[in-house]
This record gives C-alpha cells, structure tokens and sequence, in this order.
C-alpha cells in the first residue's frame, strides 16, 4: 500500500505539470515548433542522462543478472503484446496495434519508476527502453508503413538511448567511475526529463480537441487494452519470478502498463495516417493511467509480486 501511495502522489506531481503545459500551449507560450525543439532535447540529453546516471553504481553479478532478466522479461512483454495487437486488431487498424503494443516507458515510466524506488531503479528500466526502440523502428515501422522497406537498422544504432545505455554499461563494468563533476553535470541534464516529458504531453492535450477525444470510442478501447488488459495478463508471469526479483518485476510492470507511447502521432505524421486519433489516444490513455496504476500496484502488492 505505500508503494502505491508514493506513485499516487507521483502521478499527481506529474499532472500538475502537464497542467502547466497544457497552460502554456493554449497560451501560446509553447508553440508546435516549440515542443519539437523540447522533444529533442528530451529524447536527445534528458533522457540518456537519465539513464547513464542510473548506470552509475559499483558493479555486482547479482545486478548484472537482475539487469540480464529485466531485458528477458522486457523483450518478452513486447512480444507479447505484438501477439496480442494482431490477435485483437487483425491488421485492420494499424495505428491502434501501434498504440497497445507500444507504452510511453520513457515519458511516463521514468518518472514513475524514480519517484517511487529512485534514481538507481532506472538501471533496471533501462533495457525495456532499449527494447522500445529496437522493435518500435523494426515492428511499429512496418505496422504503420506497411513496408518492410522502411525498417530501418540505422535509426536503431543511432538512437541517443541506446547509446546511453551502452555508455552506462561502461560506467557500470569499470572498476575505476567517471569524474564526480562529470556524473554531476549529466546528472543535473537527466534532471529535466521528468519536467520537460510532463510539459511536452501537456502541450499535446492543449492542441487535441478534447470534446472529440472523449467522444473516441476507439481511444476507450486502446486505453483499455493498453492500461488493462495486456499488464493485467502480465501479473500471473511476474508471480512466478523469484521474490529477490520484487523490485524488477514491479519496473517492467510500471513500463508496461504505461500509456500510449508519444510517438504514436508521431508515426501517424510519418506515414500519412490520422495524427489526431493518436494524439488522442495519447493523451487520453495518459488522463486514465493516473486510476489504472495505483490500481494495478496494490493488485500486485496484494497477490505478493512486491
């Protein structure tokens, strides 16, 4: 129950600041081209400092291999939910298998995760990101494109994140850890990525029509599976985890029973499908997760995962 109390205030500090965007976008004060710019410092030097920081701790086999099963289980949630989409949507809607099977675990699970078990929990965040990315420009590609054409490796191996990630791994392996100066500078960068990803996505909510948000049936649905459904399946598989990996299984719940992932719109934009229907999506999933993920954390807390 305190668990869930901390990520309840969590949630409520994060609203706030969206509130404050959501002001300064129908304010004007944050512009469309603004956000962009804001977006790229975000996914550019917030987020990877975020993560190197996370990396920055003396080096263990045991978290090495909490770190190995926390990729295992990530990948296996993204395969999961690829199923689940196709299983759901049978390719007749592509934007909504984009939006259930991607969640916002950057945006969203990164403040979470370091509100409620802090800065050093990220590290084990960190391989759902890579796992985000690597089946985001490969399966999200295809699903929107509809071309295997488009997938791109080169958008994987150039991505700031992963390059992050494999940076952190560095600092996490070598005996000897990088200048305090250094780790203090990155730190205070990875600092703004709670601010700015809250702002950013109360930018979103102030450009979406909110009378026609909540009229989507559709946007329901993709909230439901994407809140519900697919991390609700997830629990009976976290409860077969050894208790000593609690504390993972809780990170790649919070990740996965986040909303609907920013870059849904994006994509939309991308490939010439319907920007507005998953900027909804987006933001509405967004509004409900703040009921969902308490819920779901006591649900876990009570059938004993944490």
């Amino acid at each position: 129950m305190e668990s869930a109390i901390t990520l309840l205030n969590q949630i409520i500090k994060m609203f706030l600041m969206i509130a404050v965007g959501y002001v300064l976008g129908r304010k004007k004060v944050i512009v469309e081209d603004t956000t962009a710019r804001l977006s790229n410092i975000l996914l550019m030097v917030a987020t990877p400092c975020t993560l190197i920081t996370s990396f920055n701790q003396e080096y263990s086999a045991e978290k090495l291999k909490g770190l190995l099963i926390s990729f295992a289980l990530s990948a296996f949630v993204y395969m999961f939910n690829i199923i689940l989409a196709g299983l759901i949507y049978r390719k007749k809607d592509p934007t909504a298998q984009f939006c259930t099977i991607f969640s916002n675990a950057g945006f969203i699970g990164i403040p979470l995760v370091t509100g409620v078990f802090g800065i050093e929990a990220v590290f084990y965040l960190a391989p759902y990101i890579v796992c985000f990315y690597l089946f985001v420009w490969t399966v999200g590609v295809f699903l929107m494109s509809g071309d295997k054409k488009e997938v791109s490796f080169r958008k994987i191996i150039t991505n700031p994140c992963i390059w992050a990630v494999l940076v952190g791994l560095g600092v996490f392996l070598l005996p000897v850890k990088p200048p305090a100066a250094v780790m203090e500078a990155v730190s205070t960068l990875g600092g703004l990525n709670t601010p700015l990803a809250m702002l950013i996505l109360g930018t979103y909510l102030a450009r979406t029509n909110l009378l026609d948000m909540f009229r989507n049936k559709k946007a329901y649905l993709i909230s439901f599976n994407r809140l519900v459904l697919l991390p609700g399946l997830l629990l009976p598989l976290l409860m077969l985890l050894p208790e000593e990996y609690s504390r993972i299984s809780m990170i790649v719940l919070i990740a996965a029973a986040a909303p609907v992932g920013a870059l849904a719109p994006v994509f939309a934009q991308m490939y010439h499908r319907d920007t507005s229907y998953g900027a909804q999506t987006v933001c509405l999933s967004t509004i409900f997760c703040g009921v969902t993920m308490p819920f779901l954390l006591i649900l876990a807390q009570y059938l004993g995962i944490y």
